[in-house]
């Protein structure tokens, strides 16, 4: 008996931390997302370019945001500038003006301020994710992006795999609509410890997040993201959607995709 009420306790406290917030959107204004932009030939990710492109198709837009050493925000997505630069440089380490001076991908295009995305993107819906690193700056961080978009006219918001980060906008910036971000950890192996990567894989990071909207990998599932799906019912967000399996794949679970094209 013991065993049974012991077991009943931890399925309702499973569900408890799965839970997301309170559903207080509709969705997202349209249904696909460029991830990093719409880029590929001589367009690289996360440029001013691909942006453009984006917005001139109809699509939203996914970017990611992350401090510079004088704490300017710029779109880039590794840590490194070593895959789109050739530069085996952190993005941390490195002032905006001396970031400038490289360019992305071979191209003429370098790595745009986020101010000067939002600049391009005029009102095109974006998905803003977060990039943060152990630092300590996750707060200076987040107050850094609600003042830049404060002002943007068009429909904005922000998702992270950290879940503190988003606990952050629950805290202190409530209206701004935030997801979580995740995948399997356990089946990909990430470098994370086994306990958060468990925690992460089934979503129980919920409980400190409370998303407004879920963006898990396309290819991906687990027990506790099943859950949520099925009890809760969350907006959901697919990615990254490159393959035709992986289109089939999102048509079956999700509402919405963040989507590349190769």
């Amino acid at each position: 008996m013991i065993v049974l009420w012991a077991l009943i306790f931890i399925a309702i406290l499973f569900i408890y931390m799965i839970k997301p917030g309170r559903k207080r959107f509709k969705g997202f204004p349209v249904t696909h997302f460029a991830h990093r932009g719409l880029h590929g030939g001589n367009i690289p990710e996360n440029s001013i370019a691909a942006f453009k492109n984006a917005k001139e198709k109809g699509f939203g837009v996914e970017l990611d945001v992350r401090f510079t050493r004088d704490k300017k925000l710029v779109v880039f997505h590794d840590d490194n500038l070593k895959r789109l630069c050739d530069v085996d440089q952190k993005v941390n380490e490195l002032t905006c003006d001396e970031l400038k001076k490289y360019t992305l991908s071979g191209t003429k295009e370098t790595i745009p301020l986020f101010s000067e995305a939002l600049g391009e993107l005029d009102k095109t819906p974006i998905i803003c994710e977060i990039k943060s690193i152990p630092d300590g700056m996750e707060e200076e961080l987040c107050e850094a992006v609600c003042r830049e978009i404060e002002s943007y006219k068009g429909f904005v918001c922000v998702e992270s795999f950290n879940p503190f980060v988003l606990r952050w906008f629950k805290k202190n910036r409530p209206d701004i609509i935030r997801g979580q971000l995740s995948m399997n950890f356990i089946k990909n192996r990430e470098k994370l410890g086994p306990m958060q990567a468990f925690l992460m894989t089934h979503l129980l990071v919920n409980l400190v997040s409370r998303p407004d909207f879920i963006a898990y990998r396309a290819t991906d599932d687990s027990f506790g993201w099943f859950l949520c799906r099925y009890i809760f019912k969350p907006i959901n967000i697919a990615w990254t959607v490159i393959t035709e399996k992986e289109k089939a794949i999102a048509k079956t679970k999700y509402e919405y995709v963040i989507f590349e094209e190769r």
